[in-house]
């Protein structure tokens, strides 16, 4: 049986639930724990990786629980306001988030459960495919606009720098990260699309456009060596030169190579050790579930499970 089909059908309607759910503080009633415990949070650029694993959780456990899918920042907040005990973010919990939660009478279980890279994405028909990660920088402040300011050849003109909407985690993770603080231009060449799959799309009809997107969406199932991606787009290559540029593939997240890697947290609040939340937030970081083993197959680097490192040929 596969789930996620199912998943979706209910998430309009959990949309309308989630609102009646407690939001005062102080600790909820057992009523409310039963309605809470349906659900659980989780930012939307990390969709897939989670659909993933909730399905191998699903066929193990026969446990239901919906998924609702937003902003980083709506899922947290979610978490703080008691409306869910589980979510799936690209950050960990603020100092003052903790201590909202404690003051209702909650603890804040946080697992790293794996790691992604936030990768660059052309055109098919665009032959260069390797950044500099200043010269990345550079197009996120709006000091480079133009594909000949990288490249004195290129044929093409203005760089389309696509994102998914101003809100997100991916905006939040160029500024902090990347750019160390400074503000990201937003505006003008740099342009949100609203979802991930339309940052894609995007990429894929403009020959002089640029998606940044996580990589738990570009990888292709049908390669078990997870040195694939999806044929649509190419990826381009990122480093501080060169000779040291690779692709976010998993041998390179797992090294440090790829300069721009996330983490997976997953944040629990569920206080009951046999609730469905906690036993999918266990089944996530845990090394000796499966949840671990899926977020390998899926092309990222789990946290917590062992891991082999072997040659393969790339084509």
């Amino acid at each position: 049986m596969n789930i996620r089909f199912n998943i979706f059908t209910k998430v309009v309607g959990l949309s309308l639930i989630i609102g009646l759910l407690p939001s005062c503080g102080g600790k909820p009633t057992n009523s409310d724990y039963d309605e809470t415990a349906k659900l659980f949070a989780a930012d939307k650029s990390i969709s897939p990786v989670i659909d993933e694993v909730y399905n191998a959780f699903y066929n193990k456990t026969q446990k239901p629980l919906w998924p609702l899918y937003m902003s980083e920042q709506e899922a947290i907040d979610s978490l703080l306001d008691l409306r869910v005990y589980l979510v799936f973010t690209t950050r960990r919990l603020t100092a003052n988030e903790e201590n909202i939660i404690k003051s209702k009478q909650h603890n804040a279980r946080q697992k790293p459960l794996a790691y992604d890279g936030m990768a660059l994405i052309v055109n098919n028909d665009n032959p260069d495919t390797l950044m500099l990660v200043d010269n990345f920088k550079k197009i996120l402040k709006g000091e480079v606009t133009t594909w000949r300011e990288i490249y004195p050849d290129s044929k093409l003109d203005t760089i389309r720098l696509a994102f998914d909407t101003p809100q997100s985690s991916t905006v939040r993770f160029c500024t902090d990260s990347i750019l160390g603080g400074e503000k990201m231009k937003t505006s003008g060449n740099i342009r949100a699309v609203e979802t991930v799959p339309d940052v894609i799309s995007y990429v894929e009809r403009h020959k002089d456009a640029i998606g940044i997107v996580g990589s738990n969406w570009l990888n292709d199932q049908r390669d078990t060596t997870n040195v694939t991606f999806k044929r649509n787009v190419k990826v381009m290559e990122v480093g501080i030169s060169p000779l040291r540029a690779v692709k976010p593939y998993q041998y390179y997240l797992a090294t440090g190579e790829y300069p721009f890697i996330r983490t997976i947290w997953g944040i629990c609040t569920d206080p009951r050790g046999t609730g469905a939340p906690r036993r999918f937030f266990n089944f996530c970081w845990n090394a000796g579930e499966e949840g671990q083993i899926v977020f390998g197959h899926a092309g990222l680097f789990p946290a917590w499970r062992d891991y082999q490192l072997r040659d393969v040929v790339v084509h």
